[in-house]
């Protein structure tokens, strides 16, 4: 029964420690999913196919925020099997979540389109915030 109980505190510790450190990274992704259902704005969009057209750009920074600050909770966690995996856990998840929101705009949402581009341009901002993040720890964090 002791046992059962101190193998409940290790769970309750280990989620609190990934709250702790990644609450920046969870509010982001609120916070773009929250943008992401919103109607949007009545002005014509740029083509869709111009990755630097003013609504990519968005995608780009947005994303690149969003894997850099579930990096950095990462980092900031204890040791164990996430810290190790860093990198790789916050550039698959932030990419599969920019792909899971265009497919919820798609299938969900009558007034948003889920859109390719979009992803692309998601995965564009989730790279360029992953490398971006590797530089500046290889640079500062030696």
């Amino acid at each position: 029964m002791q046992q059962n109980i101190k193998k409940s505190l290790v769970v309750n510790t280990n989620s609190s420690h990934f709250l702790k450190y990644n609450w920046p990274g969870i509010s982001w992704a609120l916070f773009i999913f929250i943008l992401s259902s919103i109607s949007p704005p009545s002005f014509k969009i740029p083509d869709l196919f111009d990755l630097f057209a003013p609504d990519k750009v968005v995608h780009f920074f947005f994303y690149a925020i969003l894997v850099i600050l579930l990096t950095r909770g990462f980092r900031q966690m204890p040791p164990g099997r996430i810290v190790r995996n860093q990198f790789s856990i916050a550039f698959f998840s932030s990419a599969i979540y920019g792909g899971l929101i265009e497919l919820y705009q798609g299938f969900f949402l009558s007034d948003r389109t889920g859109d390719w581009v979009d992803f692309l341009a998601n995965c564009v901002g989730v790279t360029i915030g992953w490398f971006s993040f590797k530089l500046y720890d290889s640079l500062f964090n030696k």
